[in-house]
C-alpha cells in the first residue's frame, strides 16, 4: 500500500509541475497591457482632445469600460465621441458587450480648462486567447495652448 502510495503522489507531483509550467508558458504568451493596448492622447484645438488606443491583433477594448477623468478640478470634459464596435458575447459578463479592435479613435471635449492638464483615460480589454486585464489607467499632460502629443502610462 506504501508503495502504491509513494507511485500516485510521485505521478501526481509531475503532473501538477507541468500543469504550473504550462501556465507559466500559457502567461508569457500574452502582451503586457501596454503593448495590447497602446494609448496616445493630443490637443487639436482648444476645445478638444483625441485620445488614441492602438489595439494590438488579437485583443479588443471594452466600450462601456471606458472612463475619462482630468486634473486639476477646473478642467471640465465634455461628452466622449466613441466611434462604434462591435458587439460580442462575453463569457465572462454573460452579456453581448460592444468592443473596439485596432486603432480607435475618440474625440473628448474640453467645455472648460486651465492652459494644461492631466487626462486620465481608463480602460479594459481582453485577449481573444481568453485572458482579461484588469482595468488600466493611461495619463497624458497636455496644454490647450499649442497641440501636444505627450502621453504616459
Amino acid at each position: 500500500m506504501t508503495t502504491f502510495l509513494l507511485r500516485y503522489l510521485s505521478a501526481l507531483l509531475l503532473v501538477s509541475q507541468g500543469v504550473c509550467m504550462t501556465v507559466a508558458v500559457a502567461a508569457d504568451e500574452f502582451l503586457p497591457p501596454e503593448q495590447a493596448f497602446r494609448f496616445e492622447a493630443r490637443t487639436i484645438d482648444a476645445n478638444q482632445v483625441e485620445v488614441v488606443f492602438n489595439v494590438a491583433d488579437g485583443y479588443s477594448l471594452y466600450r462601456e469600460r471606458f472612463a475619462f477623468a482630468a486634473a486639476p478640478a477646473a478642467v471640465k470634459l465634455g461628452k466622449p465621441v466613441i466611434p462604434p464596435g462591435q458587439f460580442k458575447f462575453d463569457e465572462n459578463f454573460g452579456k453581448n458587450l460592444e468592443t473596439h479592435r485596432g486603432r480607435v479613435v475618440i474625440r473628448l471635449p474640453i467645455e472648460s480648462a486651465t492652459a494644461a492638464f492631466t487626462l486620465t483615460v481608463t480602460s479594459q480589454g481582453c485577449a481573444d486567447a481568453g485572458l482579461c486585464y484588469a482595468p488600466m489607467q493611461s495619463s497624458a499632460r497636455l496644454s490647450l495652448t499649442k497641440a501636444s502629443s505627450k502621453a504616459g502610462q
